[in-house]
């Protein structure tokens, strides 16, 4: 009749009547019918009632039930099972501790029927399993059972039933796999056995607890290769994909968490650029139109309201770490993410979730988040998105929030932008806040501070002086005294070697105590250490108007441009060259003696004009494969090879000249005595 004590049941199959029992007289009941062994039938009624299951428990019916169960699955060195053998009277049993199972309040008072529940899975019977499986996935939804369900054996067997006749039992079966967890080492046989199949179709089932529960176990599995191309082979990727748009939290989170998992492997740099699998995921990603949904569920402020804080920090967690692996530049992914609003999303998101201080899911969102724009930092398009969204002024805030997980991916950050050519005015922003938090930062990010103001002095070095860089000097000093962090003090040296180039930066690291720190790691055999020392010894340099060659070309054709003269010079009156060709010849070249008295005649060379014309190069009989085309610098300074020696000498056109640079004029030369030949001369090489 609906009161406290009026709670009726009706019992049938007592005999030849029936009875009606009140909740007040159960105890008595229960005893009257004990003696006739249908206790259980009472007890299966009334362990479907909330408000009756507290009274059975007080009365001691859980107790009695479990005892009565375990001894219905002990088999006697006969061969016959103890306790109850009906399977009716075990149907009823099962069913009542699938009741208890299901209530919060006694689920972790029933792990003495675990043994007997899981023995049952493979021999109870086909109206059994399904009561058995219920109350299997209840127990495997408290933390305490999970450890004794594994050791009984329950994860392969409730795997079995994936490939059960009736939808219920799949379900619940699922729903236990996912709740007691899969590892690596579980997809071989999961691809053995086909139970993959029947996980990639409850991804379309009717609930979404058993959608989220087959996309949770896809993606722990995912993480093996071979089951990873196994479910794109089969058409896995879809149904999760869809999955992101369904409006149950715990779905879409497992959803989100699968694909995380799937894109860790896909998006790897040991895959070849052109992988296949890697290829598809990216094209359906974005084809099914999830980074919009996956942007969305960042939010603008954490905790959301009306819905539960741990699954929505769990989905956040899973989105970034998506993120995080869709970045990491495999693929070409990073420019469809900066167009897609990815830099906007994770500004907005990271002061928010700076600001929510909730320990260790915090502190992983904050560093996912800033790590995945620190890899978007890369692409062409970001750095001027990150600009007009306020990026700067957000990234200076939390690297000088002191926290370990906001201050390192921030100054990563910093640090890509620092390249090319930057913003006007950037390094000289970031360099004082960067400085700051390298005094105070913790061992996990002076690596990261490091490189940034590595990035920092190499496209200004002005941007230390004064204060910050005396300050800059104390926490290199502090980084190279640190011995554990090897890293960190291999860093330090990097930019010590570069600001060791500079007469104030030597002075403020002297000042420091640097040297000191390094003669330790230089007695330690720090070759690196022993050259910084060297240059950090240094004295300084003249100043720049008394030093020698202080402008002087480095470069490969300064020897040539400074060997060859001036152009001027190339209009000086020329004298006849006694090969009849043209050349220029260094500043010094080697002076042409001509032939003994006994050579030929010839006239001497007719005066010059007060300004001459230039000279005419005329180049030598030289073979085909020698007449590519050459520079000024070729003409001037190239000497081809002579060609084959006349066999007769003969005298150059009248109108041909040659001059010795920076020589006057020649006297005329006396005649010289014919002689009957004239052996040929070799070339002059200048």
């Amino acid at each position: 009749d609906g009161g406290a004590r009026g709670v009726r049941v009706r019992v049938e199959g007592l005999g030849p009547g029936e009875a009606l029992v009140d909740l007040g007289s159960a105890a008595a009941a229960k005893r009257l019918l004990a003696e006739a062994g249908r206790s259980e039938g009472l007890s299966l009624p009334l362990a479907e009632e909330e408000a009756a299951r507290e009274t059975l428990y007080r009365l001691g019916t859980l107790s009695h039930v479990t005892r009565s169960l375990a001894a219905a699955n002990t088999v006697r060195p006969d061969g016959t099972r103890g306790g109850a053998a009906n399977p009716d009277a075990r149907v009823s049993m099962v069913r009542v501790v699938a009741s208890f199972a299901a209530d919060a309040r006694y689920c972790n008072m029933l792990r003495i029927a675990i043994q007997p529940l899981v023995a049952m899975l493979s021999a109870g019977g086909a109206e059994a399993t399904v009561h058995v499986a219920r109350a299997v996935t209840s127990l495997s939804g408290a933390e305490p059972n999970r450890d004794a369900l594994r050791d009984a054996g329950a994860l392969p067997r409730m795997a079995e039933l994936l490939l059960h006749d009736e939808e219920a039992v799949q379900q619940a079966a699922v729903q236990c796999v996912a709740n007691l967890g899969v590892e690596a080492s579980d997809a071989k046989a999961f691809l053995a056995a086909g139970w993959h199949l029947s996980l990639i179709s409850l991804l379309s089932a009717s609930s979404a607890e058993v959608q989220g529960a087959a996309a949770a176990v896809l993606g722990n599995l995912s993480s093996v290769p071979e089951f990873r191309d196994a479910l794109l082979s089969d058409g896995a990727l879809q149904p999760i994909l869809q999955l992101l748009h369904t409006s149950a939290l715990p779905a879409r989170t497992a959803a989100v968490r699968a694909l995380a998992i799937m894109s860790q492997q896909l998006m790897s740099p040991s895959l070849p650029a052109d992988d296949a699998g890697a290829a598809a995921f990216v094209d359906a990603f974005f084809a099914a139109d999830a980074l919009p949904t996956l942007l969305a569920a960042l939010g603008d402020e954490r905790p959301r309201e009306g819905v539960d804080g741990g699954t929505a920090d769990r989905e956040a967690v899973a989105v970034l770490l998506l993120l995080q692996s869709l970045s990491g530049g495999h693929g070409g992914v990073r420019p469809r993410l900066v167009a897609g609003g990815a830099v906007e999303a994770l500004l907005r998101f990271l002061p928010a979730a700076a600001r929510y201080d909730k320990g260790t899911s915090t502190g992983e969102m904050v560093d996912a988040a800033a790590s995945t724009l620190a890899s978007l930092a890369l692409a062409a398009a970001a750095p001027p998105r990150i600009e007009q969204a306020g990026g700067v002024p957000t990234l200076l805030r939390l690297v000088e929030s002191k926290k370990p997980a906001a201050v390192a991916p921030a100054a990563r950050v910093l640090a890509n932008l620092l390249r090319d050519e930057p913003p006007a005015g950037l390094p000289e922003a970031v360099a004082p806040a960067l400085v700051q938090a390298l005094s105070t930062a913790k061992p996990s990010a002076v690596v990261d501070l490091l490189s940034a103001l590595s990035h920092v002095h190499g496209v200004c070095r002005n941007a230390f002086g004064g204060a910050v860089l005396a300050q800059l000097a104390a926490g290199l000093l502090k980084a190279v005294q640190d011995k554990e962090n090897h890293e960190a003090c291999l860093a330090s040296i990097s930019l010590l070697s570069q600001l060791a180039l500079r007469p104030e930066a030597r002075a403020a690291l002297a000042e420091a105590g640097l040297a000191p720190a390094l003669r330790e790691s230089a007695a330690a055999g720090w070759r690196c250490t022993e050259l910084l020392l060297g240059i950090l010894s240094a004295e300084e340099a003249a100043p720049q108007a008394s030093r020698r060659s202080s402008c002087s070309d480095p470069s490969p054709h300064a020897s040539v441009a400074h060997a060859a003269p001036a152009p001027p010079a190339l209009h000086q009156p020329a004298a006849p060259h006694p090969n009849g060709a043209g050349f220029a010849s260094p500043p010094a070249p080697p002076q042409y003696h001509s032939p003994p008295p006994a050579a030929a005649p010839f006239a001497p060379p007719p005066p010059a004009a007060a300004v001459a014309p230039p000279p005419v190069y005329t180049r030598l009989p030289t073979p085909p494969s020698a007449g590519a085309k050459r520079d000024v610098l070729s003409r001037v300074a190239y000497q081809p090879e002579p060609p084959e020696p006349p066999p007769q000498y003969q005298p150059p056109p009248p109108q041909q000249q040659y001059y010795q640079p920076q020589q006057p004029p020649q006297p005329p030369q006396p005649q010289l005595q014919p002689q009957p030949q004239l052996q040929p001369q070799p070339q002059l090489q200048p």
